[in-house]
């Protein structure tokens, strides 16, 4: 073979070795665009939620509500989350020729009941309760000399029952508002930036605050359940259903 022919062969190898690898660059360039659009597209995702948390509280669909808070808790999912994280930092870290991030899970910051006090909204049957006792303070005593005291305070109470249900609601949109519109940016941010520490303690966050949805579901289904008792007509559709079913199943008891 003559110099000028081993010349061309060794330029055709390193041009095919520069074509493989820049399918490998694009391989690694797709997949970490494919993680990042997954992870945008779970922030999306749950503020959709919160639209349809909007609906399904208006209409008193606490079976729907309960199907939406679990949509939420299976959404961040640290056990699939975190992988794909780590995916997109160190496949940037090896395309960009920097330091490969310290993958370490700080374990402690997901242990469920050890977790720090992230700040995200919070809200207890205490203070419902108080919210309801402060509603009502002005009726404590009955006004012997007004005949329509006790229509008056019947329709107040139902007021003050039928507002300590929709808190507990309003505060079950604003964890999934406050996962969505607040923690999930910050989330992107910290990944599209290389800051892996402030990633991981965002889904932290984003991760104690969903599973505070559960319980803060518990709190939503017991006080509207305190306002069917006291009103099912207040529920609307949904309090004609129930009643209805109430009725039926009365009535197979007897039959």
């Amino acid at each position: 073979m003559s110099e000028i022919a081993k010349a061309v062969a060794a330029l055709e190898e390193q041009a095919a070795e520069a074509r493989e690898l820049r399918r490998t660059v694009e391989r690694v360039e797709t997949e970490i665009a494919d993680h990042l659009d997954e992870l945008r597209s779970i922030g999306s995702a749950i503020l959709d939620l919160h639209f349809d948390l909007d609906n399904q509280i208006a209409e008193h669909d606490y079976s729907a509500v309960e199907q939406t808070v679990g949509t939420l808790e299976a959404l961040v999912d640290v056990a699939e989350l975190l992988p794909k994280i780590d995916a997109v930092l160190l496949l940037t870290a090896l395309l960009e020729g920097t330091p490969t991030p310290d993958l370490t899970v700080p374990v402690e910051l997901f242990k469920t009941g050890e977790t720090p006090a992230f700040d995200h909204p919070r809200l207890t049957q205490e203070d419902l309760d108080r919210q309801f006792q402060n509603e009502m303070a002005d009726w404590s005593e009955p006004d012997e000399q007004d005949d329509r005291w006790a229509e008056d305070h019947w329709s107040a109470e139902q007021e003050a029952i039928r507002n300590r249900a929709h808190k507990a609601g309003l505060h079950l949109m604003e964890l999934f508002n406050h996962i969505g519109d607040n923690l999930w940016p910050e989330l992107i941010e910290s990944v599209e930036t290389g800051r892996r520490d402030d990633a991981v303690r965002t889904l932290a966050a984003a991760a104690a605050a969903a599973r505070d949805a559960r319980p803060g579901y518990k709190l939503y289904e017991v006080n509207l359940s305190i306002q069917y008792e006291a009103d099912p007509s207040s529920l609307g559709a949904m309090g004609e259903f129930l009643s209805g079913f109430e009725t039926w199943l009365f009535s197979q008891k007897d039959s």
